[in-house]
């Protein structure tokens, strides 16, 4: 049997040696990184005596998210429901408090603007380009989207905290489908979004990914990033940072738009592909953990459109402190680095809590990330759809920034996984 190497050793590339060895075909695995998982990341929060592991990329799966819950299933991982959201509040004015309104007028303009919304979200995953009267609702950036619907401020800060989950860059770059699709998650609304984050994978994705590579029984290379990757009629070779040279029949890319900008290929990729690697994808928020005492599991706390726009209460670590995820763009004056910083965001939001402490990791820093989940741009939203990322001679392509289906999710990762692993199953038999 040949030799098939994959690159990258996320969700996707794992799923893919899972199903490589199912069909007798043990590969070669190349990561750049130390450890396994990718843009999954399952560790303890830093100084903490609870050694539970928190997720520091991306952490829900949906009802619907089959395949992640069949191979969880499989290799002994439980899932673990969400906490319930038991209350909502809202920054405003500088204080904290049940979201308000401050005149019937601006009620009702606040329920036009949900209506609408929820319209526009219907048409979208519906699968159509523009509303009932004819303006566009795709290749518009979520400004001019907003820019448009004209919510009242108060309404506009709900659904830009909401953003930095869903669309998660810049308002005047990045497509308004990020937001209205995510918005459909959740019937129109955009606070429903959180209803479809049911569940999280323990004790972390990064271990599913772990124990998949374990399954499959790959070789497995840390601490391996790849310079570049050509491909002849007969092979692929490929050299890695350290100047190694490998020689494969086939090679499966199971990285991400923006991580693919340092990787030299030849033949150079198809016109679109090329595209979106060269401009990369916008993905520009952040996560944080902030350990804090006084505010109770299952709150939901929005901002101003500014630093921390999102907090969620999610649970209770070992001492009863409590364990809030959060969420911005890194764009702008946002400086997630540094704690006083942090701190001094928190305390806008929740002026009545003890900020103990808090954790994260810097996925636009990291040079084997460069960015969060995707983010496709407005003016070229087809150079992140799945169709521009077919197989290229022996080449395949995999990875939840333009998986099949479910892009953006870890589900997307796994599918695109294993849609790859199927396409090189084939070449291998012929």
């Amino acid at each position: 049997m040949e030799q098939v190497i994959i690159i990258g050793a996320g969700l996707a590339g794992a799923t893919a040696a899972l199903s490589l060895s199912k069909a007798g075909i043990t590969p070669l695995i190349l990561e750049a990184r130390e450890r396994i998982g990718g843009r999954a990341y399952s560790r303890p929060f830093a100084g903490a005596k609870d050694d539970r592991r928190l997720e520091y990329g991306g952490s829900w799966i949906t009802p619907y998210h089959d395949r992640i819950r069949v191979h969880a299933a499989d290799l002994g991982l439980t899932i673990r429901p969400r906490a319930a959201v038991k209350q909502r509040l809202a920054l405003r004015d500088g204080e904290v408090g049940h979201p308000r309104f401050d005149s019937p007028a601006e009620r009702e303009a606040h329920e036009r603007a949900l209506a609408r919304v929820a319209m526009d979200a219907a048409f979208t995953k519906k699968g159509l380009a523009s509303d009932e009267q004819g303006r566009p609702l795709a290749g518009i950036t979520y400004k001019a989207y907003f820019d448009r619907l004209a919510p009242p401020a108060a309404t506009r800060h709900m659904f830009d905290a909401w953003w930095t989950t869903s669309g998660n860059g810049a308002h005047d770059e990045i497509a308004a489908t990020e937001f209205l699709s995510s918005c459909a998650y959740g019937g129109g609304l955009a606070e429903n979004m959180i209803d479809v984050w049911s569940d999280t994978v323990e004790p972390g994705m990064g271990v599913l990914a772990e124990r998949m590579i374990a399954a499959s029984g790959a070789t497995l290379k840390l601490s391996s990033p790849i310079a570049s990757v050509t491909q002849s009629a007969s092979a692929v070779s490929v050299i890695t940072a350290a100047g190694e040279t490998l020689q494969a029949g086939h090679v499966l890319l199971a990285l991400g738009i923006n991580q693919l900008a340092a990787v030299q290929l030849s033949p150079t990729l198809p016109a679109l592909a090329a595209q979106a690697v060269a401009r990369g994808h916008g993905g520009k928020a952040f996560k944080l953990w902030i350990r804090a005492r006084g505010i109770p599991v299952g709150t939901v706390i929005t901002g101003d459109s500014s630093g921390i726009e999102l907090m969620f209460a999610e649970r209770n670590d070992a001492d009863g402190a409590t364990l809030i995820v959060c969420f911005g763009l890194q764009l702008n004056d946002a400086a997630p680095e540094d704690p006083a910083w942090v701190k001094a965001q928190f305390s806008r939001l929740a002026p009545n809590a003890a900020f103990l402490g808090y954790d994260w990791h810097d996925w636009i820093r990291d040079p084997f990330a460069r960015g969060t989940w995707v983010a496709a741009r407005a003016d070229m939203m087809e150079a992140f759809e799945h169709a521009a990322w077919q197989p290229q001679g022996r080449v395949a392509f995999a990875s939840s920034d333009y998986a099949p289906e479910q892009a953006g999710w870890f589900e997307g990762a796994v599918r695109s996984g294993e849609a790859a692993a199927a396409w090189l199953i084939r070449q291998a038999s012929h």
